[in-house]
Protein backbone atom coordinates (compact mmCIF):
# COMPACT_ATOMS: atom_id res chain seq x y z
CA UNK A 1 0.00 0.00 0.00
CA UNK A 2 1.41 3.15 -1.25
CA UNK A 3 2.28 5.57 2.11
CA UNK A 4 0.18 8.66 2.02
CA UNK A 5 3.38 10.67 1.41
CA UNK A 6 3.70 9.12 -2.07
CA UNK A 7 0.21 9.86 -2.28
CA UNK A 8 0.42 13.50 -1.90
CA UNK A 9 3.41 13.35 -4.25
CA UNK A 10 1.44 11.87 -6.58
CA UNK A 11 -1.23 14.46 -7.48
CA UNK A 12 1.42 17.23 -7.69
CA UNK A 13 2.05 18.96 -11.31
CA UNK A 14 5.14 21.56 -10.91
CA UNK A 15 7.08 23.13 -12.82
CA UNK A 16 10.54 21.74 -14.31
CA UNK A 17 12.69 25.20 -14.00
CA UNK A 18 15.20 24.93 -16.40
CA UNK A 19 15.57 23.05 -20.23
CA UNK A 20 17.74 20.61 -18.37
CA UNK A 21 17.27 18.00 -15.68
CA UNK A 22 17.15 20.30 -12.59
CA UNK A 23 19.10 19.07 -9.23
CA UNK A 24 16.11 19.68 -7.04
CA UNK A 25 13.81 17.14 -9.05
CA UNK A 26 15.30 13.90 -7.40
CA UNK A 27 14.16 13.24 -4.21
CA UNK A 28 10.48 13.90 -5.34
CA UNK A 29 10.48 12.35 -8.14
CA UNK A 30 11.75 9.14 -6.35
CA UNK A 31 9.10 9.67 -3.37
CA UNK A 32 6.33 9.47 -6.55
CA UNK A 33 5.76 12.83 -7.94
CA UNK A 34 3.21 13.00 -10.40
CA UNK A 35 5.09 14.59 -13.53
CA UNK A 36 5.79 18.55 -14.60
CA UNK A 37 4.26 20.36 -16.54
CA UNK A 38 7.05 22.50 -19.08
CA UNK A 39 6.41 26.18 -19.98
CA UNK A 40 8.13 28.19 -22.64
CA UNK A 41 11.82 28.32 -21.18
CA UNK A 42 11.89 24.60 -20.77
CA UNK A 43 11.57 24.32 -24.29
CA UNK A 44 14.43 25.49 -26.65
CA UNK A 45 14.43 22.27 -29.31
CA UNK A 46 12.91 19.59 -30.48
CA UNK A 47 15.92 17.55 -29.73
CA UNK A 48 16.47 19.39 -26.36
CA UNK A 49 12.73 18.19 -25.20
CA UNK A 50 13.40 14.65 -26.33
CA UNK A 51 16.23 14.45 -24.56
CA UNK A 52 14.40 16.19 -21.43
CA UNK A 53 11.79 13.88 -21.32
CA UNK A 54 13.52 10.84 -21.96
CA UNK A 55 15.68 11.69 -18.77
CA UNK A 56 12.67 12.33 -17.11
CA UNK A 57 11.40 8.64 -17.59
CA UNK A 58 14.22 6.98 -16.96
CA UNK A 59 14.19 8.34 -13.84
CA UNK A 60 10.64 7.56 -13.15
CA UNK A 61 8.95 5.83 -16.60
CA UNK A 62 5.09 6.81 -15.18
CA UNK A 63 6.16 10.29 -15.32
CA UNK A 64 3.30 12.56 -16.72
CA UNK A 65 5.16 15.26 -18.72
CA UNK A 66 2.22 18.51 -19.58
CA UNK A 67 2.79 20.98 -21.45
CA UNK A 68 0.24 24.05 -22.32
CA UNK A 69 0.14 23.52 -26.23
CA UNK A 70 -2.93 25.20 -27.96
CA UNK A 71 -1.49 26.60 -30.97
CA UNK A 72 -1.90 30.20 -32.24
CA UNK A 73 -0.79 32.63 -29.34
CA UNK A 74 -0.58 30.08 -26.75
CA UNK A 75 2.49 27.63 -27.75
CA UNK A 76 5.67 25.80 -26.12
CA UNK A 77 6.64 24.37 -29.93
CA UNK A 78 6.84 26.80 -31.87
CA UNK A 79 9.78 29.01 -30.44
CA UNK A 80 11.87 25.46 -30.79
CA UNK A 81 11.05 25.58 -34.30
CA UNK A 82 9.04 22.76 -34.63
CA UNK A 83 4.81 23.55 -35.53
CA UNK A 84 3.37 26.65 -35.94
CA UNK A 85 -0.60 26.59 -36.31
CA UNK A 86 -2.96 29.37 -36.16
CA UNK A 87 -4.78 28.96 -32.85
CA UNK A 88 -8.27 28.74 -31.98
CA UNK A 89 -9.86 31.67 -32.99
CA UNK A 90 -8.47 31.31 -36.67
CA UNK A 91 -9.75 27.86 -36.89
CA UNK A 92 -13.11 29.53 -35.86
CA UNK A 93 -13.41 31.49 -38.31
CA UNK A 94 -12.32 28.93 -41.08
CA UNK A 95 -15.03 27.36 -39.51
CA UNK A 96 -14.27 23.76 -40.87
CA UNK A 97 -14.68 20.96 -37.77
CA UNK A 98 -12.47 18.66 -39.94
CA UNK A 99 -9.84 21.03 -40.20
CA UNK A 100 -9.72 22.35 -36.80
CA UNK A 101 -9.39 18.00 -36.16
CA UNK A 102 -6.19 18.10 -38.30
CA UNK A 103 -4.60 20.96 -36.75
CA UNK A 104 -4.80 18.87 -33.29
CA UNK A 105 -3.72 15.69 -35.27
CA UNK A 106 -0.26 17.93 -36.58
CA UNK A 107 -0.18 19.09 -32.88
CA UNK A 108 -0.46 15.74 -31.34
CA UNK A 109 2.11 14.04 -33.75
CA UNK A 110 4.51 16.92 -32.77
CA UNK A 111 3.75 16.45 -28.90
CA UNK A 112 4.46 12.92 -29.10
CA UNK A 113 7.58 12.80 -31.05
CA UNK A 114 9.26 14.75 -28.18
CA UNK A 115 7.63 12.51 -25.31
CA UNK A 116 4.93 14.83 -24.12
CA UNK A 117 1.61 12.42 -23.03
CA UNK A 118 -0.51 15.50 -21.81
CA UNK A 119 -1.33 18.65 -23.45
CA UNK A 120 -3.64 21.31 -21.38
CA UNK A 121 -5.80 21.99 -24.51
CA UNK A 122 -8.23 22.63 -26.00
CA UNK A 123 -9.57 26.71 -24.02
CA UNK A 124 -13.19 25.72 -24.73
CA UNK A 125 -14.05 28.96 -23.00
CA UNK A 126 -16.81 31.19 -25.51
CA UNK A 127 -15.82 35.14 -26.14
CA UNK A 128 -19.04 36.25 -25.27
CA UNK A 129 -17.56 39.43 -23.46
CA UNK A 130 -14.91 40.56 -25.86
CA UNK A 131 -12.96 42.37 -23.33
CA UNK A 132 -12.05 38.77 -22.28
CA UNK A 133 -8.71 38.85 -22.32
CA UNK A 134 -8.55 34.58 -23.03
CA UNK A 135 -10.85 36.15 -26.52
CA UNK A 136 -7.57 35.08 -29.30
CA UNK A 137 -7.64 31.43 -27.60
CA UNK A 138 -11.39 31.24 -28.20
CA UNK A 139 -13.09 29.51 -31.25
CA UNK A 140 -15.57 31.80 -30.91
CA UNK A 141 -18.58 33.55 -29.42
CA UNK A 142 -21.55 31.03 -30.84
CA UNK A 143 -21.20 28.11 -27.60
CA UNK A 144 -22.62 25.32 -29.51
CA UNK A 145 -20.42 26.16 -32.43
CA UNK A 146 -17.32 26.35 -30.00
CA UNK A 147 -18.04 22.85 -28.32
CA UNK A 148 -18.44 21.46 -31.66
CA UNK A 149 -14.79 22.37 -32.72
CA UNK A 150 -13.26 21.96 -29.17
CA UNK A 151 -14.90 17.83 -29.71
CA UNK A 152 -13.49 18.12 -32.91
CA UNK A 153 -9.82 19.20 -31.04
CA UNK A 154 -10.33 16.66 -28.77
CA UNK A 155 -11.00 13.87 -30.80
CA UNK A 156 -7.95 15.23 -33.13
CA UNK A 157 -5.21 15.46 -30.56
CA UNK A 158 -6.40 11.77 -28.48
CA UNK A 159 -5.79 10.10 -31.75
CA UNK A 160 -1.90 10.22 -31.46
CA UNK A 161 -1.92 9.08 -28.03
CA UNK A 162 -1.74 12.55 -26.10
CA UNK A 163 -4.31 13.69 -23.53
CA UNK A 164 -6.24 16.55 -24.15
CA UNK A 165 -7.57 18.84 -21.31
CA UNK A 166 -10.50 20.69 -21.59
CA UNK A 167 -10.29 24.10 -19.84
CA UNK A 168 -11.13 26.66 -18.50
CA UNK A 169 -14.03 25.17 -16.50
CA UNK A 170 -16.48 26.42 -15.73
CA UNK A 171 -16.09 29.11 -18.57
CA UNK A 172 -13.78 32.33 -18.63
CA UNK A 173 -15.67 34.25 -21.60
CA UNK A 174 -18.06 36.05 -19.38
CA UNK A 175 -15.24 38.25 -17.24
CA UNK A 176 -12.82 41.06 -18.28
CA UNK A 177 -10.73 39.95 -15.32
CA UNK A 178 -7.82 38.25 -16.00
CA UNK A 179 -7.65 35.19 -13.22
CA UNK A 180 -3.18 35.51 -13.70
CA UNK A 181 -4.19 38.82 -12.36
CA UNK A 182 -7.58 38.45 -9.89
CA UNK A 183 -10.29 36.58 -9.45
CA UNK A 184 -13.23 36.58 -12.39
CA UNK A 185 -17.14 36.91 -11.02
CA UNK A 186 -19.21 34.43 -12.91
CA UNK A 187 -22.33 36.89 -12.42
CA UNK A 188 -24.81 33.50 -13.18
CA UNK A 189 -27.02 31.90 -11.96
CA UNK A 190 -27.04 28.26 -11.20
CA UNK A 191 -29.88 27.52 -13.63
CA UNK A 192 -28.48 29.66 -16.03
CA UNK A 193 -24.65 27.81 -15.62
CA UNK A 194 -26.93 24.35 -16.20
CA UNK A 195 -28.89 25.04 -18.77
CA UNK A 196 -26.32 26.95 -21.49
CA UNK A 197 -23.09 28.38 -20.04
CA UNK A 198 -21.44 25.01 -19.33
CA UNK A 199 -22.97 23.36 -22.83
CA UNK A 200 -19.13 23.45 -24.53
CA UNK A 201 -18.18 21.20 -21.58
CA UNK A 202 -20.88 18.82 -22.02
CA UNK A 203 -19.83 18.35 -25.51
CA UNK A 204 -15.97 17.25 -24.91
CA UNK A 205 -17.54 15.51 -22.11
CA UNK A 206 -19.16 13.33 -24.85
CA UNK A 207 -16.23 13.28 -27.05
CA UNK A 208 -14.62 11.48 -24.13
CA UNK A 209 -12.05 14.10 -23.19
CA UNK A 210 -9.50 12.73 -20.97
CA UNK A 211 -9.03 15.53 -18.59
CA UNK A 212 -10.74 18.82 -17.39
CA UNK A 213 -8.71 21.95 -16.05
CA UNK A 214 -10.42 23.82 -13.57
CA UNK A 215 -9.64 27.80 -13.26
CA UNK A 216 -10.17 30.16 -10.73
CA UNK A 217 -13.80 32.02 -11.28
CA UNK A 218 -15.85 32.66 -8.63
CA UNK A 219 -19.39 31.60 -9.06
CA UNK A 220 -21.23 33.46 -6.03
CA UNK A 221 -24.25 32.17 -7.06
CA UNK A 222 -22.50 28.58 -5.70
CA UNK A 223 -20.09 29.60 -3.70
CA UNK A 224 -17.42 32.48 -2.01
CA UNK A 225 -14.35 30.16 -3.01
CA UNK A 226 -12.68 30.31 -6.53
CA UNK A 227 -13.60 27.49 -8.75
CA UNK A 228 -10.72 25.72 -8.49
CA UNK A 229 -10.71 25.30 -4.65
CA UNK A 230 -14.94 25.23 -4.56
CA UNK A 231 -16.43 21.86 -3.75
CA UNK A 232 -20.09 22.75 -5.25
CA UNK A 233 -18.24 23.70 -8.38
CA UNK A 234 -15.75 20.81 -8.94
CA UNK A 235 -18.25 17.89 -7.34
CA UNK A 236 -21.41 19.55 -7.48
CA UNK A 237 -21.28 20.77 -11.31
CA UNK A 238 -19.02 18.97 -12.87
CA UNK A 239 -18.76 15.78 -11.43
CA UNK A 240 -22.60 15.42 -10.40
CA UNK A 241 -24.80 17.82 -12.75
CA UNK A 242 -22.29 16.77 -16.03
CA UNK A 243 -21.30 13.27 -14.94
CA UNK A 244 -17.65 13.43 -15.24
CA UNK A 245 -15.38 10.83 -13.68
CA UNK A 246 -12.22 11.40 -16.02
CA UNK A 247 -8.95 14.02 -14.18
CA UNK A 248 -9.71 17.39 -13.01
CA UNK A 249 -6.33 19.43 -12.36
CA UNK A 250 -6.73 22.89 -11.12
CA UNK A 251 -4.88 25.72 -13.14
CA UNK A 252 -1.74 27.57 -11.45
CA UNK A 253 -2.31 27.34 -8.35
CA UNK A 254 0.45 30.43 -8.21
CA UNK A 255 -2.52 32.51 -10.12
CA UNK A 256 -3.33 35.26 -8.29
CA UNK A 257 -7.03 34.36 -8.95
CA UNK A 258 -6.84 31.91 -6.19
CA UNK A 259 -3.71 33.04 -4.33
CA UNK A 260 -5.21 36.33 -3.51
CA UNK A 261 -7.87 33.72 -1.43
CA UNK A 262 -5.29 31.07 -0.10
CA UNK A 263 -1.55 30.40 -0.02
CA UNK A 264 -0.37 27.69 -2.11
CA UNK A 265 -0.15 24.81 0.55
CA UNK A 266 -4.04 25.92 1.65
CA UNK A 267 -5.23 26.09 -1.73
CA UNK A 268 -3.50 22.69 -2.59
CA UNK A 269 -5.60 20.73 0.39
CA UNK A 270 -9.04 23.26 -0.54
CA UNK A 271 -8.53 21.86 -4.45
CA UNK A 272 -8.05 17.98 -3.48
CA UNK A 273 -11.51 18.42 -1.27
CA UNK A 274 -13.38 20.29 -3.58
CA UNK A 275 -12.92 17.26 -5.96
CA UNK A 276 -9.66 18.07 -7.79
CA UNK A 277 -7.81 14.95 -8.62
CA UNK A 278 -4.48 16.77 -9.61
CA UNK A 279 -2.58 20.31 -8.69
CA UNK A 280 -1.23 22.27 -11.47
CA UNK A 281 1.31 24.41 -8.92
CA UNK A 282 2.51 27.00 -11.89
CA UNK A 283 5.44 28.32 -13.63
CA UNK A 284 7.10 29.36 -11.21
CA UNK A 285 6.30 26.77 -8.38
CA UNK A 286 9.71 24.31 -7.61
CA UNK A 287 11.40 21.74 -5.05
CA UNK A 288 9.82 24.54 -1.75
CA UNK A 289 6.86 24.36 -2.92
CA UNK A 290 6.53 20.90 -3.56
CA UNK A 291 7.54 19.72 0.11
CA UNK A 292 5.09 22.55 1.53
CA UNK A 293 2.13 21.33 -0.42
CA UNK A 294 3.54 17.51 0.50
CA UNK A 295 3.33 18.48 3.94
CA UNK A 296 0.12 20.38 3.90
CA UNK A 297 -1.68 17.09 1.97
CA UNK A 298 -0.83 14.85 4.39
CA UNK A 299 -1.21 16.60 7.46
CA UNK A 300 -4.95 16.96 6.32
CA UNK A 301 -5.07 12.76 5.51
CA UNK A 302 -3.85 12.82 9.34
CA UNK A 303 -6.63 15.64 10.51
CA UNK A 304 -9.47 13.34 8.46
CA UNK A 305 -9.92 16.66 6.74
CA UNK A 306 -9.04 15.04 3.44
CA UNK A 307 -9.69 10.96 2.61
CA UNK A 308 -7.18 8.89 1.92
CA UNK A 309 -9.55 7.21 -0.09
CA UNK A 310 -10.02 9.97 -2.58
CA UNK A 311 -6.19 10.71 -3.09
CA UNK A 312 -6.11 6.96 -3.95
CA UNK A 313 -9.22 7.08 -6.45
CA UNK A 314 -7.63 10.54 -7.98
CA UNK A 315 -4.30 8.40 -8.96
CA UNK A 316 -6.08 5.82 -10.46
CA UNK A 317 -7.54 8.86 -12.56
CA UNK A 318 -4.08 9.90 -13.11
CA UNK A 319 -2.73 6.47 -14.60
CA UNK A 320 -4.92 6.93 -17.41
CA UNK A 321 -3.61 10.00 -18.68
CA UNK A 322 -1.35 8.93 -21.85
CA UNK A 323 -2.39 5.75 -21.87
CA UNK A 324 -4.66 5.37 -25.38
CA UNK A 325 -3.54 3.99 -28.55
CA UNK A 326 -2.02 5.80 -31.05
CA UNK A 327 -4.32 5.64 -34.15
CA UNK A 328 -2.67 8.61 -35.96
CA UNK A 329 1.03 8.05 -36.55
CA UNK A 330 3.66 9.58 -38.62
CA UNK A 331 5.69 12.60 -38.94
CA UNK A 332 3.61 16.09 -38.07
CA UNK A 333 3.01 18.10 -41.50
CA UNK A 334 4.97 21.29 -40.44
CA UNK A 335 3.17 23.30 -43.38
CA UNK A 336 -0.39 22.72 -42.45
CA UNK A 337 -0.11 25.60 -39.84
CA UNK A 338 1.03 28.23 -42.92
CA UNK A 339 -1.76 26.83 -45.07
CA UNK A 340 -4.43 27.30 -42.52
CA UNK A 341 -3.04 31.12 -41.54
CA UNK A 342 -3.94 31.83 -44.83
CA UNK A 343 -6.92 30.16 -45.44
CA UNK A 344 -8.18 32.18 -42.31
CA UNK A 345 -6.82 35.68 -42.97
CA UNK A 346 -9.33 38.28 -43.84
CA UNK A 347 -8.61 41.49 -45.58
CA UNK A 348 -10.10 45.28 -47.08
CA UNK A 349 -8.41 47.25 -49.23
CA UNK A 350 -5.61 47.29 -50.82
CA UNK A 351 -2.44 46.19 -48.49
CA UNK A 352 0.22 45.35 -51.04
CA UNK A 353 3.74 47.71 -49.67
CA UNK A 354 4.89 49.26 -52.52
CA UNK A 355 7.59 51.52 -51.07
CA UNK A 356 11.49 50.75 -49.87
CA UNK A 357 10.71 51.60 -46.79
CA UNK A 358 8.28 50.54 -43.60
CA UNK A 359 7.19 51.51 -40.12
CA UNK A 360 6.06 49.11 -38.10
CA UNK A 361 3.99 50.41 -34.63
CA UNK A 362 3.46 47.45 -32.65
CA UNK A 363 0.77 48.61 -29.65
CA UNK A 364 1.40 45.69 -27.17
CA UNK A 365 -1.24 44.27 -25.37
CA UNK A 366 -0.75 43.89 -21.07
CA UNK A 367 1.64 41.25 -20.13
CA UNK A 368 -0.06 38.54 -18.50
CA UNK A 369 -0.11 34.98 -20.00
CA UNK A 370 -4.00 34.68 -20.53
CA UNK A 371 -3.66 36.81 -23.65
CA UNK A 372 -0.74 34.55 -24.99
CA UNK A 373 2.47 35.89 -26.94
CA UNK A 374 2.20 35.58 -30.21
CA UNK A 375 5.52 35.24 -31.77
CA UNK A 376 4.72 36.38 -35.09
CA UNK A 377 7.93 38.23 -36.56
CA UNK A 378 6.12 40.10 -39.12
CA UNK A 379 9.24 42.61 -39.45
CA UNK A 380 11.94 40.17 -39.61
CA UNK A 381 9.53 39.04 -42.36
CA UNK A 382 8.99 42.08 -44.27
CA UNK A 383 13.06 42.33 -44.12
CA UNK A 384 13.79 39.46 -45.62
CA UNK A 385 11.74 40.29 -48.43
CA UNK A 386 13.92 43.44 -49.86
CA UNK A 387 11.99 46.18 -47.27
CA UNK A 388 14.07 48.61 -45.04
CA UNK A 389 12.05 48.28 -41.79
CA UNK A 390 11.64 49.86 -38.72
CA UNK A 391 9.84 49.74 -35.46
CA UNK A 392 8.73 50.89 -32.51
CA UNK A 393 7.13 49.20 -29.83
CA UNK A 394 5.20 50.95 -26.69
CA UNK A 395 3.23 49.21 -24.24
CA UNK A 396 0.81 50.98 -21.35
CA UNK A 397 3.41 51.29 -19.30
CA UNK A 398 6.09 52.86 -21.85
CA UNK A 399 7.42 56.03 -20.53
CA UNK A 400 6.06 58.73 -23.26
CA UNK A 401 4.75 56.02 -25.37
CA UNK A 402 2.04 58.08 -27.10
CA UNK A 403 4.92 60.77 -27.67
CA UNK A 404 7.26 58.01 -29.28
CA UNK A 405 4.38 57.39 -31.96
CA UNK A 406 3.88 60.40 -32.79
CA UNK A 407 7.16 61.76 -33.28
CA UNK A 408 8.51 58.16 -34.70
CA UNK A 409 6.17 58.31 -37.36
CA UNK A 410 6.26 62.00 -38.04
CA UNK A 411 10.35 61.32 -38.12
CA UNK A 412 9.80 58.46 -40.31
CA UNK A 413 7.61 59.84 -43.07
CA UNK A 414 9.64 62.88 -43.28
CA UNK A 415 12.99 60.67 -44.05
CA UNK A 416 10.92 58.68 -46.71
CA UNK A 417 8.21 60.57 -47.96
CA UNK A 418 5.94 58.39 -49.86
CA UNK A 419 8.48 55.75 -50.71
CA UNK A 420 8.12 55.10 -46.74
CA UNK A 421 4.34 53.70 -45.28
CA UNK A 422 3.44 52.64 -42.29
CA UNK A 423 1.60 49.50 -40.53
CA UNK A 424 -0.13 49.83 -37.23
CA UNK A 425 0.17 46.31 -35.47
CA UNK A 426 -2.38 45.82 -33.07
CA UNK A 427 -3.62 42.87 -30.34
CA UNK A 428 -7.33 43.56 -29.45
CA UNK A 429 -6.83 47.25 -29.02
CA UNK A 430 -10.73 47.54 -27.62
CA UNK A 431 -9.57 46.33 -24.67
CA UNK A 432 -7.24 49.30 -23.72
CA UNK A 433 -8.22 52.76 -23.44
CA UNK A 434 -4.79 54.31 -24.20
CA UNK A 435 -4.55 52.34 -27.27
CA UNK A 436 -7.91 53.67 -28.20
CA UNK A 437 -7.29 57.11 -27.84
CA UNK A 438 -4.03 57.11 -29.62
CA UNK A 439 -5.32 55.11 -32.76
CA UNK A 440 -7.72 57.41 -33.56
CA UNK A 441 -5.30 60.13 -33.40
CA UNK A 442 -3.08 58.51 -35.86
CA UNK A 443 -6.01 57.37 -38.29
CA UNK A 444 -6.67 61.02 -37.89
CA UNK A 445 -3.38 62.35 -38.90
CA UNK A 446 -1.45 59.61 -40.59
CA UNK A 447 -2.69 58.83 -44.33
CA UNK A 448 -2.42 55.48 -45.75
CA UNK A 449 -1.84 53.79 -43.17
CA UNK A 450 -2.29 49.62 -42.64
CA UNK A 451 -3.86 48.24 -39.87
CA UNK A 452 -2.51 44.70 -38.72
CA UNK A 453 -4.84 43.11 -36.72
CA UNK A 454 -3.53 39.78 -35.45
CA UNK A 455 -5.67 39.92 -31.87
CA UNK A 456 -9.87 39.38 -31.09
CA UNK A 457 -11.62 41.92 -33.42
CA UNK A 458 -14.24 44.24 -31.76
CA UNK A 459 -13.37 47.27 -33.98
CA UNK A 460 -13.58 48.23 -37.58
CA UNK A 461 -10.69 49.33 -39.39
CA UNK A 462 -12.01 49.39 -42.75
CA UNK A 463 -11.99 52.81 -43.66
CA UNK A 464 -7.71 52.56 -43.39
CA UNK A 465 -5.84 51.68 -46.31
CA UNK A 466 -5.63 48.52 -45.67
CA UNK A 467 -7.56 46.05 -42.75
CA UNK A 468 -5.89 42.67 -42.31
CA UNK A 469 -7.15 40.76 -39.57
CA UNK A 470 -5.37 37.15 -38.64
CA UNK A 471 -7.52 36.06 -35.95
CA UNK A 472 -4.05 35.21 -33.85
CA UNK A 473 0.03 36.09 -33.76
CA UNK A 474 1.81 33.11 -33.97
CA UNK A 475 4.47 32.44 -36.74
CA UNK A 476 1.86 31.34 -39.24
CA UNK A 477 -0.04 34.16 -38.88
CA UNK A 478 2.45 36.68 -39.44
CA UNK A 479 3.87 35.03 -42.51
CA UNK A 480 0.36 34.72 -44.04
CA UNK A 481 0.13 38.78 -43.18
CA UNK A 482 3.54 38.91 -44.85
CA UNK A 483 1.97 37.23 -47.79
CA UNK A 484 -0.53 39.91 -48.33
CA UNK A 485 1.94 43.03 -47.47
CA UNK A 486 5.41 42.24 -49.61
CA UNK A 487 4.43 39.21 -51.88
CA UNK A 488 6.97 36.55 -52.87
CA UNK A 489 7.60 38.33 -56.25
CA UNK A 490 8.98 40.89 -54.66
CA UNK A 491 11.93 38.58 -52.70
Amino acid sequence: MASVEHLADAVLFPSLGRPTVANWIHQPVAAGLGGFVLFGREATSGDQLRRLTGELRSLAPGTHIAVDEEGGDVSRLEATGMISTPGNLALGRIDDLEVTRECAVQLGLALRSVGVDWNFAPAVDVAVNPLTPNGVRCFGNDRARVGEHAAAWVDGLQSTGVSACAKHFPGHGLSGTDAHLGTPDLELSRAELVDAYLDPFRTVIAAGVDSIMVSHPRVPALDDYPASISKPVITGLLRDELGYDGVVITDALEMQGVALVADLPRAAVLALQAGADALCLGSWSFGDDVETCVAAITAAVASGDLDRKQLERSVERLEQIGSREPTVTGEPDHQLGFRLARQAIEVDGQPELRGAAVLVVRLEPGISPAAGRGHGDVEGLLESRGLIVERIAVAGETYNGEGMVRAGISEFRSEYGSDGEVIVLVRSPHRYQWQQRLLDEILQTTKDVIVLDMGLVDRDFSATRAWIRTFGGSSACATAAADLLRPEQWR
